[in-house]
C-alpha cells in the first residue's frame, strides 16, 4: 500500500516541478531578436521594440468585445497593463505579430482550457486557428443577447429611479 502511494507522490512532484521552470526561447538568427518585444529584467516588464509592437498596431477594445465577449473585454478594460504585458510576452515567445497575439490572448482570457486544448491540437494536426476573424453568425447572436440584456438593465434602472415595480407593465390595463 505504501509503495504505490510513494510512487504517485514522486510522479506528482516531478510533474508539478516542471510547471515552475522558466521557459527559454532560442533564436538562431540575430534579425529575429530585433523584431520581438524585449524583456527588461530591472523593471520586470516587456517593452515593444518596434512600432508594430505597440498597442496602436493592434485592434481596439471593441473588437475584443465582439470577438470574445465580456470576460476578456472587462479584463482588458480594468487591467490594461496586465493585458499589454501578456500580449507582448506572447509575441516574444511565439514570434508572431500583435494582432495574432491579441487574438490568442482574448481567446485565452475567454476560456483558458479550450484555448490550451486548441493550441495542443494545432501543434498535433498542423491546423492553426485564426482568433482574429469575426464570425457573422456569432456577431448576430451577440447583438441579439446584448440587446435583450440592455433592455432588462434599462428597465431595472428606470424602476429604481421611479420606484415602480419591475413587472408592473404586465399588469396595466391596455
Amino acid at each position: 500500500m505504501a509503495l504505490p502511494f510513494l510512487f504517485v507522490c514522486i510522479a506528482l512532484s516531478v510533474c508539478m516541478s516542471h510547471g515552475f521552470q522558466v521557459s527559454h526561447v532560442v533564436n538562431k538568427g540575430k534579425s529575429a531578436l530585433l523584431m520581438v518585444p524585449k524583456y527588461d529584467k530591472k523593471l520586470a516588464k516587456w517593452s515593444p521594440s518596434t512600432a508594430a509592437d505597440r498597442p496602436e498596431a493592434g485592434y481596439g477594445i471593441g473588437k475584443t468585445l465582439l470577438l470574445r465577449g465580456p470576460k476578456p473585454f472587462f479584463h482588458r478594460l480594468f487591467q490594461p497593463e496586465d493585458y499589454e504585458q501578456a500580449v507582448l510576452k506572447f509575441m516574444a515567445l511565439d514570434k508572431c505579430d500583435r494582432i495574432e497575439a491579441q487574438g490568442n490572448m482574448d481567446a485565452y482570457l475567454e476560456n483558458a482550457q479550450d484555448w490550451a486544448f486548441e493550441r495542443l491540437e494545432s501543434k498535433r494536426t498542423g491546423f492553426k486557428r485564426n482568433y482574429t476573424d469575426i464570425d457573422n453568425k456569432n456577431l448576430a447572436l451577440t447583438l441579439v443577447w446584448s440587446t435583450i440584456v440592455a433592455a432588462y438593465a434599462g428597465r431595472a434602472v428606470y424602476c429604481l429611479a421611479t420606484d415602480e415595480y419591475y413587472w408592473s407593465f404586465l399588469t396595466r390595463n391596455l
